[in-house]
């Protein structure tokens, strides 16, 4: 883990200036519109947010009275998001996917938008998300490629980050499910992976 947090520590400005052209930025905004539904009032954890680009989109749905909590290992991914995207009710909290800082049955919904790979125990991260969510919350895990598109693109990748794969879409159902998520719904097709599924 302590490799994988120095590659993106390392990683943040780069992947920052990559990803912010004009171009990419409105198809992000308009595939989180698309296929990350939210409510006013809600309270949602972006979970692995690299630089928050879901930001935008998270507070215009969720207004003033929700609430939006980032987290990702990288410190310096957090510190170029906080510095773009520092609203009243967005909160920037530096921290791993396998162990939230992050009271029980609090939050309505978690977003885990190109991050899934990138966890090593995927079974013990969601028991987490599971634990944080309330009864009814629904989780959503979201890729802008499939699965072949994503693991071809890491294993080609030099780093840590080279046998961070996605499972099929059977194997999400049986993990999902064995942390208590029912209702699960997944998808795919080129461009686009997406997982959802509502907590018992």
């Amino acid at each position: 883990m302590k490799e994988k947090k120095e590659f993106f520590e390392k990683l943040a400005q780069d992947w920052d200036k990559e990803h912010q052209a004009e171009e990419e930025v409105a198809r992000t905004y308009q595939f989180a519109g698309k296929y990350l539904p939210l409510s006013r009032g809600e309270r949602v954890l972006d979970i692995g947010c690299g630089t928050s680009r879901l930001v935008p989109h998270i507070t215009r749905s969720i207004g003033d009275t929700g609430t939006v909590i980032e987290i990702d290992f990288s410190i310096e991914m957090l510190k170029i998001g906080k510095k773009r995207y520092n609203t009243r009710n967005t909160f920037f909290v530096q921290g791993d996917g396998h162990c939230l800082p992050l009271r029980d049955h609090s939050l309505d919904t978690v977003i885990c938008m190109a991050f899934f790979p990138h966890l090593s125990d995927k079974s013990k991260a969601l028991k987490g998300f599971a634990s944080v969510l309330k009864p009814g919350g629904k989780i959503y895990i979201a890729h802008q490629m499939n699965r072949v598109e994503l693991n071809r693109l890491h294993s080609n990748v030099d780093g840590p980050v080279k046998k961070d794969l996605l499972p099929d879409q059977e194997e999400m159902k049986r993990l999902l499910e064995s942390e208590g998520f029912m209702d699960i719904e997944t998808r795919e097709e080129p461009g686009l992976y997406l997982a959802v599924a509502v907590l018992k």
